[in-house]
This record gives C-alpha cells, structure tokens and sequence, in this order.
C-alpha cells in the first residue's frame, strides 16, 4: 500500500506536467482551507453572547413550566432555527458558514426536544439516547457530503451517543462487563475513522472522534482483561498509526502513538517484575520498531519500478 502523496508533490507533477504555474502552484500550496474575516469572528462572538442571554431568559420563563411545555418551545426553536438555515442565502463562504451554525443549532433542539417528549414515557434513559442518536448520525452522514463543517460535527456527535447508549442497553456497565462497552467503543470507532476518510468537510473531525473512540475502547478492554488482552492498545495504535503514516494524517499518528506506547508500558508494567528489566524491554521495543521500519524504506529504495513506472 503506497504512501498517500502530499500536497506539494502533487503540486510539483503538475508545474512538472505544464498544467500549473510555479507561481500559481505556491499561492494553491499557501492558501488557507478557510477565510474568516475580522467581522464574521466578531459576529460569532455577539451570536454566543446573546445566546447565553437567551438561555438566561428562557431558564427563568420556563422555571414553572411543565416538562411538555419545555419540549413544545424547543420543537418551535428547532422549526424556527431550520427555517433560517434554509432560507438564508448562499451568496458567500460566511452566510454559508452562518447557515450551518443555524442548522447546527437547529438539530441539538430539535434532538432536545425529542428526548424531553420521549422521557415523558416509560422508556429507559438509554433507549431515548439511542434514539435520538439515530436522526442526528443518519442527517450527519447525508450531509457531511454536501456541507462545510455541520454534517461532520452531527456524525461525530451522533455515533458515540449511538454507541455507549446501545452497550447499555445490554446491561455492560451494570453486569461490570466493561470490555462489551470497549468493544462497541472500538468498532464504533473504526466506522466513524473510516468515515472520515471521504472527501468531506471537516473530515479530520470525524477522524478525530474516531480516533478517541478507538483509544476509549481499547483502553476499556485493556482494563477488564488480563494477560493478552493489554496488547490490544498496542495493536489498536500500531493499526491506526501504519494507516495514518500512509494518509499523513496527525490524528491518526497521535492517537496511534498513544495507545501504543500506553498499552507497551502496561504490559511490561504487569509482565515484568523489576524496573531496569522494564526499561530494557521498553527501549527493546521502540528499536525494534526503528529498525523494522529503515528496514521497509530500504526495500522501497531497491525495489525494481512497476510496470508502466517511467525510467530514471
């Protein structure tokens, strides 16, 4: 599996090939992925601070009201804030950033709202969360293809509500089966990393979750078992850190090294009985590594060209 080209590589074939300009290719390599201007910040700021006036107000409106009442004005909010975020127009990057903060804003009421009226019934706590987890991963996956940052943020919102939420109703934390909740954890987050691997916006948010996904569950599962099972944070992280050097991705490689390097100290911590020998075998393992790797790069250098591969 060959290593995911950078974006100065790629810029490089092309000034290379005719089709760009060296000076059109530098101003590509330093462009930012988002432009936000002075006045927009400032607006965000003035939103925020006006919402926590809002909340102010709507705590001391609603201090009497009944439960049904609450879920009704936060149903109305939602319509209301969804309203806005469809009709507001696309005519820049910044209304369109501002329709997905009112769309955004849209789904946590409509989403509170639906667990408010839902804890009105006999369900169990854990039953409302997974279902309202499920509008807001299946709206978070439609969009995530066609928005900036919103859909990115529902899905990595919604699969972890999905996940701990369908654990518990199997009973893992009450039975002390933490290694079932670990496991829903663990797969929970290989879909959502591999989610993030489309061309979407903010897919490094998706990534991201699912990375923490990954440590939470393997970390879980490292707990609850004993013996092989403090290994399974150093094959989480070597997994996740080989596919992140392969996609250059930051996320994966941190989260990678962190759960190799915790789950390699546990082990030799149960494993080993004196420090120096612990020592030793930890630095054993990272020169391992070391050396397993220069030994790939210099097979790659010596490797004969594929078929097709242009001569030297």
């Amino acid at each position: 599996m060959e290593q995911q080209k950078t974006q100065r590589r790629i810029l490089d074939e092309l000034v290379g090939s005719g089709r760009l300009s060296p000076e059109e290719a530098s101003e590509v390599a330093h462009a930012p992925e988002w432009s936000l201007t002075v006045r927009e910040l400032v607006s965000y700021l003035a939103a925020l601070i006006m919402f926590v006036g809002v909340m102010r107000l709507v705590v001391v409106a609603f201090e009497d009201a009944s439960q049904r009442s609450i879920g009704t004005a936060l149903a109305l909010a939602g319509v209301a804030l969804a309203a806005a975020a469809w009709k507001l127009p696309r005519k820049s990057d910044a209304w369109e950033r501002l329709a997905e903060v009112a769309e955004g804003a849209a789904i946590v009421s409509l989403g509170a709202s639906l667990g408010v009226f839902l804890d009105l019934t006999d369900l169990a706590p854990e039953t409302i969360v997974m279902i309202v987890s499920l509008p807001v991963v299946a709206w978070g996956y439609f969009r995530s293809s066609t928005s900036v940052f919103v859909g990115s943020l529902a899905l990595s919102a919604g699969v972890p509500m999905l996940v701990f939420s369908s654990a518990e109703m199997l009973n893992a934390s009450d039975d002390g089966n933490v290694a079932v909740i670990g496991a829903f954890s663990l797969a929970g987050g290989a879909v959502l990393w591999a989610l993030g691997q489309r061309h979407v916006g903010a897919a490094f948010v998706q990534r991201a979750a699912g990375c923490w996904l990954v440590l939470q569950g393997s970390f879980m599962m490292m707990g609850e078992w004993r013996g092989p099972g403090r290994l399974i944070p150093v094959a989480a992280g070597l997994i996740l850190f080989w596919l992140g050097s392969l996609r250059l991705q930051f996320e994966s490689l941190a989260a990678g090294a962190l759960a190799v390097t915790v789950g390699v100290s546990v082990a030799i911590g149960d494993w080993l009985p004196s420090e120096f020998t612990r020592g030793l075998t930890t630095i054993a393992v990272g020169a391992v590594m070391f050396l397993a790797v220069g030994s790939q790069m210099r097979r790659r250098k010596v490797s004969p060209p594929g078929p097709g591969a242009p001569a030297a």
